[in-house]
């Protein structure tokens, strides 16, 4: 699980560095933006995979 969290935040990252390029667009292309969004939401499951991999499974 932790792996694929891993894998999952690369998505995310790269989201992050096209996002911020697009603030400094004057004109945002809405296919772009729906990227960003789906990869942003990638790299949250990556985060909450790594959050429950650490964690464990609480009895």
């Amino acid at each position: 699980m932790a792996v694929i969290g891993l894998i999952l935040l690369l998505p995310g990252f790269c989201a992050l560095l096209f996002g911020g390029a697009l603030l400094w667009d004057r004109r945002i292309e809405p296919d772009i933006l729906a990227l960003v969004l789906i990869g942003l939401a990638l790299g949250a499951g990556g985060i909450a995979l790594l959050r429950l991999a650490i964690r464990g499974r609480r009895s």
